[in-house]
């Protein structure tokens, strides 16, 4: 996981794989971001996911508790999933969580 901020925006990259060794450091890693976010007063956040070749169940809950945390307790932030249109299974994992937060979560498509 990799995070840099720019045009007042944060830029969160995964990449590998999202398996059972990732799951605490995306934990600790997405709480990091949400702290950062609210220190820098950042109006969304941009999870590029094109470079994941495998995202499992315990890692898509680890991205569900974050948008809840970020519905419940905030700070208020956009959060928009760049997937790969090649590999189409990312778009269909993530589109669940456009549905549980529509107003917070967005998938877009590129190369």
């Amino acid at each position: 996981m990799d995070a840099t901020v720019a045009n007042g925006k944060m830029m969160v990259r995964l990449t590998g794989t999202g398996d059972m060794v990732a799951i605490e450091p995306l934990k600790k890693g997405l709480e990091q971001v949400r702290t950062e976010m609210g220190r820098l007063e950042l109006p969304g956040v941009d999870i590029d996911i094109r470079g994941l070749y495998l995202l499992n169940s315990s890692c898509i809950k680890a991205l569900v508790r974050f948008i809840y945390l970020v519905q419940t307790e905030g700070p208020p932030m956009s959060i928009r999933f760049l997937v790969d249109e090649k590999l189409s299974w990312q778009a269909r994992a993530l589109a669940p969580l456009t549905r549980m937060a529509p107003g917070i979560v967005s998938v877009v498509s590129s190369r």
